[in-house]
């Protein structure tokens, strides 16, 4: 905030040194309110301004033409315009409306001319022209002409009207004062010379039309020009204090402004951040993925090694028991046929010793008989 605090009053010392340093310029500048048949045709005011020369001001009304005059330095540069302020076409009963811009520029050295340039626009209520001072020239008259054709289907304002000025700008100050005091006595006498013979111009609807001209146009005109002259000071001040409240308006503007796109760039920024937060976490959730389907399969491997062991260990478990099996089985296969073989010899013994015993016997030691199963013979008693 501090630092937005003195931005602005930098801001706004810079402001202020501008204003004093083209106060020359302001002062140049001078509005007339033209006379009342102008005004009904739609022409509002016209400003004049010689931006460059000191002491610029309105003299008064000479032979129909508003003149100026002002001091210049040799071989300066300076700006000269004039400005037309014109009525909302909609406000007044005309059909159309057409405007021609004429400015002559000539420029004299002792009385004697030594350039002329001439500039001229159509349809346009305001010409600047840049202009050096030639060199060795001591003065400039600048003429103006302002030419205003409305059409309408009204006669009153289906008029061409004309507004002259005229600007006189030398390089002595003193001649200029002389100068201007001789162009008020000239208009002086100018206006007594027209007020006499206003009854016996045979033209007065023409002249009516043209700026200052006419009964009471010319004497208003007077009046408001001598006004608009007093209050060029005035003027000046409010442009100045009209300059500073623009450039105050125009320091808040900007701070706002600024603060508008500090927050929209933060706004941007928090945007950015959180995606690429969602991003980060996109991305490791994708590498968590990877990871669980790496652990899965490591997983799914274990598991189905576990598996192929567990089934080749009862493979091997079941053949050494179909193994063992078979061993008892031939064991008790040749138990039993060894049981059978004795059974066999036993029953073959017992059958000769029946059948021995079956046979007639004699006593190998005295030939007697014997009866069957004795041991002993009953004759001689020798043992059998």
């Amino acid at each position: 905030m501090n630092c937005r605090i003195k931005y602005f009053i930098q801001f706004l010392l810079i402001g202020i040194l501008f204003i004093l340093s083209v106060a020359p310029g302001f002062a140049a500048e001078v509005r007339r309110v033209p006379s009342k048949a102008l005004v009904e045709q739609g022409i509002l005011a016209l400003t004049l301004d010689a931006e460059g020369a000191e002491d610029f001001r309105y003299i008064g009304l000479e032979d129909k033409t508003h003149v100026y005059r002002g001091t210049i330095l040799p071989e300066s540069k300076l700006k000269f315009s004039i400005r037309a302020t014109l009525g909302n076409q909609k406000s007044l009963p005309i059909t159309g409306r057409s405007c021609i811009m004429r400015m002559q520029v000539v420029a004299k050295k002792d009385g004697k001319v030594i350039k002329t340039q001439n500039y001229s626009k159509e349809n346009k209520s305001n010409v600047f022209v840049n202009y050096t001072v030639p060199q060795g020239a001591d003065t400039l008259e600048v003429s103006e002409t302002f030419v205003l054709n409305n059409k309408s289907k009204e006669q009153k304002f289906n008029q061409r009207v004309t507004s002259q000025n005229k600007l006189i700008l030398t390089t002595s100050t003193a001649h200029s004062r002389v100068a201007a005091n001789a162009a008020n006595k000239v208009a002086g006498s100018g206006d007594k010379k027209e007020g006499a013979g206003r009854d016996k111009d045979p033209d007065k609807k023409e002249i009516a039309k043209t700026d200052g001209a006419g009964k009471t146009g010319g004497t208003d005109n007077n009046k408001t020009d001598a006004k608009e002259s007093k209050g060029t000071g005035k003027g000046m001040l409010a442009g100045v204090v009209a300059a500073v409240a623009a450039i105050v308006g125009g320091g808040f503007y900007f701070m706002k402004k600024r603060k508008e796109e500090q927050a929209a760039n933060e706004e941007i920024a928090r945007k950015e951040k959180l995606r690429q937060q969602a991003i980060q976490r996109q991305q490791e959730l994708q590498r968590g993925q990877e990871k669980q389907g790496v652990i899965q399969e490591q997983r799914g491997s274990e598991q189905l090694q576990a598996t192929q062991q567990y089934e080749a260990g009862q493979q091997n478990a079941m053949e050494e028991q179909n193994a063992s099996q078979q061993s008892d089985s031939k064991v008790a296969a040749a138990g039993a046929a060894g049981v059978v073989m004795g059974y066999d010899q036993i029953n073959a013994a017992e059958n000769a010793q029946q059948q021995s015993d079956a046979a007639p016997r004699f006593c190998e030691n005295c030939g007697a008989p014997l009866k069957p199963g004795s041991k002993f013979c009953e004759n001689c008693g020798a043992k059998l």
